[in-house]
């Protein structure tokens, strides 16, 4: 599920980079990100649930939130400079390429999972 909302954000972002303002495409971008935000949020609760101890995972969640919250402003800070000093597309391109090297990672962690697991 991960995988699969961090491939639709990488779509939906660089579908809005290329978009001539079409609305079937902006649908589709928007779809694309209101599924990713469903499959990440899901699967990165699920994952603290399900792999925290249960004494820890009221910290768990906290420490799962502290992490999003300074991605989001760190990811945020940076596209918005980009959006406003270089371009939209810029912003938005730095945003896919972001998604396009968690893809790379998710796939790398699984492989060494996969491995690890023979």
């Amino acid at each position: 599920m991960l995988t699969a909302g961090v491939a639709c954000f990488a779509l939906a972002y660089a579908g809005f980079a290329a978009t001539d303002d079409t609305i079937l495409v902006l649908a589709f971008c928007f779809a694309a990100a209101g599924i990713a935000i469903g499959c990440v949020e899901t699967a990165e609760h699920a994952a603290v649930a399900a792999l925290a101890p249960t004494d820890l995972r009221g910290s768990a969640f906290g420490l799962l939130a502290a992490v999003q919250s300074l991605g989001n402003v760190v990811a945020s800070a940076t596209a918005g400079a980009l959006w406003t000093l270089v371009s939209p597309t810029a912003g938005l391109l730095f945003a896919t390429t972001l998604m396009a090297a968690a893809l790379l990672a998710l796939a790398a962690g699984s492989l060494r999972s996969d491995r690890d697991a023979r």
